[in-house]
């Protein structure tokens, strides 16, 4: 008997199955921030072999504004690590691929692709991408390279030609962005290309 009740089967993807399980067991309902600590002022991860160092500004996050692209949160960690195990096991062509990271935030899935090999485009609104440019620049080594555009969803942005990765973390929170992100997905996105978002379900 599998975990549900029904018949156990083989499993054909480990990567997929274990992000699928930790959707369905839904820890963050139980264990929020389970890897992210917003009150501190550099975010530290191990990663790709070495260990990523990322500034936050958890005043920013504090204020009346609310920058939640300010701090580090779970789903950025959840889609950094599912990046590395993916490209490890050969489950997802990263080395020399071209990127773009939707609302980048502190560029921890940035800084992870492109250690992992990847030319990425870390993308942000114009208020944001300081904190975005300081953090690459000081993480991202030779293996890959990291430019920092400004990004406005909705505004018509188009690469010629489309990437191979389009990522985000945590772009899904809020109901009135989505009609522009998802304007902005279409017009990013070709017949190749990956689209890779990892979230997390809040006020469930």
């Amino acid at each position: 008997m599998g975990l549900y009740g029904g018949p156990a089967r083989r499993v054909e993807s480990g990567a997929s199955e274990t992000m699928l399980q930790w959707a369905l067991l839904q820890p963050a309902s139980h264990r929020p921030n389970a890897f992210a600590r917003q009150g501190l002022l550099t975010f530290p991860m191990d990663a790709c072999g070495r260990r990523i160092s990322l500034h936050q500004q958890p005043s920013s996050f504090r204020g009346a504004s609310g920058v939640t692209g300010a701090v580090v949160w779970d789903s950025a960690v959840v889609l950094a690590k599912f990046l590395e195990h993916a490209a490890d096991a050969g489950l997802l062509s990263v080395r020399g691929a071209r990127a773009v990271d939707l609302g980048a935030g502190c560029g921890l899935v940035s800084a992870v692709a492109a250690l992992l090999g990847a030319r990425v485009l870390a993308t942000d609104l114009p208020d944001r991408v300081r904190l975005l440019r300081k953090n690459l620049e000081e993480n991202v080594g030779d293996g890959g390279s990291a430019a920092v555009a400004e990004l406005v969803w909705g505004d018509g942005y188009e690469l010629d030609p489309p990437p191979e990765l389009v990522l985000g973390s945590d772009v899904v929170y809020s109901e009135e962005a989505v009609g522009d992100l998802l304007a902005t997905l279409c017009r990013l996105a070709g017949p190749r290309t990956t689209v890779l978002l990892a979230g997390e379900l809040r006020n469930v």
